[in-house]
């Protein structure tokens, strides 16, 4: 029992030595110091690198981080101590650099794009589009280096939207597509048409939710600073953070928040969806979305009194339907935004989905 007791005893003394001196935030430390903490390969003692560099707005240290970036070997997520650490020194690193506005080069933004795609958004949102718009391309059509992100390709989407003309288009499914970054929006647009047939001529109602999301607190970890993450929300009445991105009243912020605090989230960033790309055709007509011609969901009744009157009925609701998505394209083309080759034939997708509300269904 001495030995076992013994060996635990030394093994235990190992890892208060492997934490290293305890240190202070008000502490004294230079330039040269912080220098070595960074280069240190220990997680914590970057972490305090970051957190000094940061508060004493140490332009010598904060100009080493993106190189640090893009030779750091982001750490897996997978939940182990070493693993886990590796990602909080790369969080304090990022948040030093965002909070003190650093311009961090492309290439070290690609570097952490799949592990820390809120900060990623954040940092290129710095640059003036003509530098970032190769990437942003990248972002939208799904296609990082390391991984696609949809909610990347969301905000990529938006800022791209602010100046399309001279971008790629995009296509999740095929890679980039070379009518141009318009048209591919306009072909992925939905007029999804609920077409509900019953005794009665009642249409249905779409059903709506809004998602929200915690996460538990974790207790501070020891000799560490505090470290801070960031999350991306949408259309928040009261934001807690910066604007990263706003297309006519659509806003993405960027939100700052201890990462080992609990909280959460309830305008969360969706993804590019039928609602959204309606919003930009909107935005790129200069009108309201609730002015555009047609909506992305709608729903009809047809009163069944026998097929055809039913068939009647729903053509007249399809082609009603058609021409209000060809009054958005043509009203794009005169706006100069549908020029490239091959947008001849673009067009919003009619989705027509029919609904039998009748036991047994007359229709097969």
């Amino acid at each position: 029992m001495k030995l076992v007791y013994v060996i635990l005893l030394v093994f235990s003394t190992g890892l208060v030595a492997a934490q290293g001196p305890a240190i202070t935030p008000d502490m004294p430390v230079d330039t040269a110091t912080l220098h070595r903490w960074l280069r240190s390969g220990d997680p914590r003692l970057i972490a305090w690198s970051a957190d000094f560099a940061h508060r004493k707005h140490d332009a010598a240290i904060l100009a080493e981080m993106p190189d640090w970036l893009e030779h750091w070997t982001m750490p897996p997520l997978v939940d182990d101590e070493a693993q886990q650490a590796s990602r909080t020194a790369v969080l304090a690193v990022l948040d030093a650099l965002i909070q003190e506005n650093v311009n961090v080069p492309i290439p070290a933004i690609d570097a952490v794009t799949a592990y820390y795609p809120a900060q990623a958004a954040i940092l290129i949102s710095r640059h003036p589009l003509q530098e970032s718009r190769g990437k942003l391309e990248t972002w939208a059509a799904g296609q990082n280096s390391t991984s696609s992100d949809p909610i990347l390709a969301r905000v990529a989407t938006m800022m791209i939207a602010k100046d399309p003309d001279t971008s790629t288009g995009y296509d999740w499914d095929n890679g980039f597509d070379q009518r141009g970054f318009v048209a591919t929006v306009v072909a992925q647009s939905e007029d999804d048409v609920f077409v509900n047939i019953n005794k009665t001529g009642t249409p249905l109602t779409e059903l709506a939710g809004n998602a929200c999301g915690d996460w538990i607190p974790r207790a501070p970890l020891a000799g560490w600073p505090k470290v801070y993450s960031y999350m991306l929300e949408e259309n928040d009445s009261t934001p807690r953070g910066s604007v990263l991105v706003d297309l006519a009243g659509d806003q993405i912020t960027s939100w700052r928040f201890d990462e080992r605090s609990g909280s959460g989230s309830c305008h969360f960033v969706q993804r590019l969806n039928r609602y959204n790309r309606h919003q930009l055709l909107a935005y790129w007509l200069g009108i309201p979305d609730e002015q555009m011609p047609w909506t992305p969901w709608s729903t009809y009744a047809i009163k069944w009194t026998g097929k055809a009157a039913y068939e009647r009925k729903l053509a007249k609701i399809v082609e009603a339907e058609r021409r209000k998505l060809q009054s958005t394209v043509d009203a794009l083309r005169q706006k100069g935004l549908l020029t490239d080759g091959g947008t001849d034939n673009v067009i919003p997708k009619l989705v027509l989905t029919i609904h039998c509300d009748i036991k047994p269904c007359p229709l097969h």
